[in-house]
C-alpha cells in the first residue's frame, strides 16, 4: 500500500492561529496525553490578505476540517479530536477544527530535499500516523484514506509520495 505525507497545498494560504505558542506547538501536545487537553481550543489568525480557509493545516500542528475528521474516523475510530476554533477577526468569520491526537510512529528514516523516506516496519497497517523529523513532525497517511479524503472536494489538500523502505 502507497503511503503520502499530508502537506498545504502551495496554491493556498491556510490560516495561522496567533498566540498557538505553548497551546498547541509539537513540544506542548507530545507532552499532554489527549484526555489532558482542554475540549476547545479558541485562536484568532494573524492576519493575511491571501488566507483561505483549507481543510487541512500543518503547522503548528495538525487540524482537520469536520469533513477530514470524519473521513479520518471512518478509518480510525478510536482517534481523538480537540476541537479549535479559528476566528479571522478582520473578515468577521471563523471555521472549526479537529486536531486529531495520532500516536506517534518513531522518526523519519531520512528527509532528503524534500524527499521522505520511512521504514515499513513504524507505518505498519495504520491509515494515518505522525513522524518525528529534525525540526518538524510530519503527517502520513495510507492512500485509501488519502482517496476517501480528495473524493469529498476538500479544499487545500497537498500530497508528496513517500518512499518505504
Amino acid at each position: 500500500m502507497k503511503y503520502y505525507q499530508i502537506v498545504v497545498d502551495a496554491h493556498y494560504v491556510p490560516p495561522v492561529p496567533a498566540g498557538w505558542y505553548g497551546k498547541i506547538d509539537r513540544k506542548t501536545v507530545a507532552e499532554k496525553k489527549s484526555c489532558e487537553m482542554p475540549p476547545h481550543l479558541l485562536f484568532e489568525t494573524e492576519s493575511h490578505m491571501q488566507m483561505v480557509f483549507t481543510d487541512v493545516i500543518v503547522f503548528p500542528c495538525l487540524m482537520v476540517s469536520r469533513t477530514v475528521r470524519d473521513v479520518m474516523t471512518q478509518y480510525m475510530p478510536r482517534t481523538r479530536f480537540t476541537r479549535v476554533i479559528l476566528f479571522d477577526k478582520a473578515r468577521k468569520c471563523s471555521k472549526a477544527y479537529y486536531m486529531p491526537h495520532l500516536r506517534s510512529a518513531g522518526h523519519l528514516k531520512k528527509d532528503i530535499g524534500g524527499g521522505v523516506i520511512v521504514e515499513k516496519e513504524l507505518l505498519g497497517n495504520r491509515a494515518a500516523v505522525k513522524m518525528d523529523g529534525i525540526d518538524k513532525t510530519y503527517i502520513i497517511m495510507r492512500m485509501d484514506i488519502v482517496e476517501s479524503i480528495l473524493r469529498r472536494g476538500t479544499v487545500g489538500v497537498g500530497l508528496k509520495e513517500i518512499t518505504i523502505v
